[in-house]
């Protein structure tokens, strides 16, 4: 665990500094597999970007928020991880673990698709085989 700049450690503030974790199997993959090619750069960096924004409009509207804040917090561990998280960014993993439990259940689109999503994933042929008991 370790702590980043991008500056130089006299001048740089409290906003500067990010928390890394150091784990050399993430530094190889990342030096070997993505570094060294350009066309693997962006393709990662449009994932990660589009990822970014359906997981914001996802857990907005409160459509699929325990999927949307799950992914989030794989996304905040990569950047954990790579190139280290901000301090001023930090809540965003105590966020993510807040609406997984079912944050938009209430208020968000989930409470219409949730129920609409289970009356018709029962009736699915391979998902009647695998229940226990049939209410």
């Amino acid at each position: 665990m370790i702590f980043v700049s991008g500056k130089a450690l006299a001048k740089s503030t409290l906003n500067d500094l990010a928390f890394k974790f150091d784990v050399p199997l993430m530094n190889w993959f990342v030096n070997t597999f993505i570094l060294p090619n350009q066309t693997v750069q962006l393709i990662m960096q449009i994932f990660i970007v589009t990822a970014e924004i359906l997981i914001g409009l996802s857990l907005i509207g409160g459509l699929f928020t325990t999927l949307s804040s799950g992914f989030s917090l794989i996304l905040q561990v990569m950047f954990v991880c790579t190139t280290g998280l901000y301090l001023n960014t930090f809540w965003m993993i105590f966020a993510a673990i807040a609406v997984l439990i079912g944050g938009g259940r209430i208020f968000g689109l989930d409470y219409y698709a949730m129920p609409f999503l289970k009356k018709h994933w029962k009736n699915v042929k391979f998902v009647r085989k695998l229940y226990i008991y049939n209410d």
